[in-house]
């Protein structure tokens, strides 16, 4: 990716977004948004910062609040036409930015896609880095790692979904067995132990988790 600032000692790009070491003025920052535009599909974490720096920086209410240096006031107008510059629609500029806000770059994986980072943003830091990890070694696979959509199902579902598994339809009804209702279970579980519930719980409170499932061991032992 060829961008006229690339060598600036204020930034650096890479692969997993963009890192600002010293504040950009308005025109260092604006002169980037032609070049993320065509580079659009190698550097969405990229955009991603970069609309999260403006925003920051030059935007309305920007850094109320976090004890950071405010920079100059932008014109609405003026920073609007930076944003259009990049040549993206306003959905796509709000989904790079809502990724790089939730995923931080330490959590970042190199070998995945942003869509497989778009998939786990909706969790909590500690699921995100768990997800990512399993997609990238992908237990049991061809070396590849997990596809978006078994990463998407395989969530849904709290563990790593086969393959056979996956091309099962969502809403195939077919005829009524165990496997929709333990998969939801298993995810409830999931969620619960990435909350830290199973840390912070009372030992009434595990008491009365255990008696709740009961019914699930009896129909285990009566197999």
């Amino acid at each position: 990716m060829s961008i006229a600032l690339a060598d600036s000692p204020k930034f650096t790009i890479s692969r997993t977004g963009l890192e600002v070491h010293d504040h950009l003025s308005f025109e260092e920052w604006s002169a980037l948004a032609p070049h993320l535009g065509e580079a659009a599909r190698g550097v969405a974490f990229v955009i991603g910062d970069w609309l999260i720096y403006g925003k920051e920086r030059f935007g309305e209410g920007k850094n109320r609040g976090t004890g950071r240096e405010i920079g100059p006031r932008v014109a609405t107008e003026d920073y609007e036409t930076v944003i259009a510059l990049t040549g993206l629609d306003r959905a796509t500029l709000h989904a790079y930015a809502h990724v790089a806000r939730r995923v931080p770059s330490l959590l970042r994986n190199k070998l995945l896609s942003w869509e497989h980072h778009k998939v786990v943003a909706k969790l909590p830091p500690e699921g995100q880095e768990r997800w990512l990890k399993i997609a990238e070694e992908n237990p049991g696979g061809d070396g590849r790692p997990v596809s978006t959509r078994r990463l998407r199902r395989s969530i849904s579902a709290g563990r790593l979904l086969e393959t056979d598994e996956v091309n099962v339809p969502e809403n195939d009804r077919g005829i009524e067995n165990h496997i929709p209702f333990v998969n939801r279970l298993v995810a409830w579980w999931a969620r619960m132990r990435e909350r830290g519930w199973h840390k912070e719980a009372t030992p009434e409170q595990r008491a009365a988790m255990k008696r709740d499932l009961e019914p699930i061991v009896a129909i285990y032992n009566e197999l």
